[in-house]
């Protein structure tokens, strides 16, 4: 979502279309197995799990897919949106290239970790009976990582993906080497189940800002989110107390004007003949003075 935002901003919206569309699928595929995990295990504690590659295969092919849907491995829908990324920033902005590598990279990394954590190793506590989810869950999930792998002929069928000889290649190989650096990394680290709080303030604040995605939503809420609240109140308070008031009172006015003139009614037809008389006589009388004030002034 932060490459959206950049590519937002720096005007590019061709690439962050193509990244949300390849991103959300992939993501999607990525949340089903996640979820079937959860249903199967009924724990969303990944220091718990563990050795469930054996357990639940189309699970495990499910998350490896959406995973590689997600970072640009060639041919499947990441790389191609990441790529259109890299190919726009290329000239102009070198520095975005950066950081559209180092996002692939980071991304790599995470996901490989994670299933590193959840799917190999000895099965932990969680995940020791965890049989493949009912055909239910499954036929859902084979369905959409048969869609991601296919989603490059999808962006062929609509004409999105560029000819093989206007290929930036060596942005190309840059992508595929940030993606495989990242794989690399994620596979070989050690893995702690259990991370504390450094005593040290600076790397405290870095763990902070890492946990809290740099306070983007805390920021996003103090800003945007508080001032669409405030006027969101503001318009509720206004229909509610103006709007709704006025409207209330016009209807108070004609319900207490109906009531007061009811008792003034007499009955007798002789009286309401005088009252539309002399209404009558002096809208008369109004006009005819309006009258003669314009010809006395075309006179005089």
């Amino acid at each position: 979502m932060g490459l959206v935002f950049i590519a937002v901003g720096m005007n590019w919206t061709g690439f962050a279309l193509l990244l949300l569309f390849t991103h959300a699928i992939a993501k999607a595929l990525l949340f089903m197995s996640t979820g079937s995990i959860i249903a199967t295990t009924s724990c969303q504690d990944i220091t718990e799990l563990g050795g469930l590659w054996a357990k639940m295969p189309a699970t495990t092919t499910a998350f490896v897919v959406g995973s590689a849907g997600l970072v640009g491995l060639f041919p499947l829908g990441g790389f191609w949106a990441l790529e259109r990324g890299i190919d726009d920033f290329w000239h102009g902005q070198p520095w975005l290239v950066a950081v559209v590598l180092g996002v692939n990279a980071l991304s790599a990394l995470n996901l490989t970790r994670v299933f590193r954590l959840v799917f190999l190793g000895k099965p932990q506590i969680k995940s020791r009976r965890a049989p493949e989810v009912p055909w239910a869950m499954a036929v859902p999930l084979v369905v959409m990582t048969v869609l991601t792998l296919t989603i490059p002929l999808v962006l062929q069928k609509l004409a999105i993906l560029p000819s093989w000889r206007y290929v930036n290649w060596p942005a190309s190989a840059l992508l595929v080497i940030s993606g495989l650096v990242g794989f690399a990394v994620g596979a070989t680290i050690t893995l702690n189940y259990t991370w504390s709080r450094s005593i040290l303030a600076p790397l405290r604040f870095a763990q902070d800002v890492l946990a809290y995605d740099f306070y983007v939503d805390r920021l996003y809420r103090v800003t945007v989110v508080f001032v669409v609240s405030t006027i969101s109140q503001f318009s509720a308070w206004f229909d509610r107390y103006v709007v709704d008031g006025l409207v209330n009172l016009v209807g108070l006015a004609s319900i207490f004007g109906g009531e007061s003139l009811k008792y003034s009614v007499s009955g007798q037809s002789q009286a309401y003949m005088l009252t539309i008389l002399l209404g009558v006589g002096l809208l008369g009388v109004v006009l005819t003075w309006s009258m003669w004030e314009s010809l006395l002034s075309l006179m005089f």
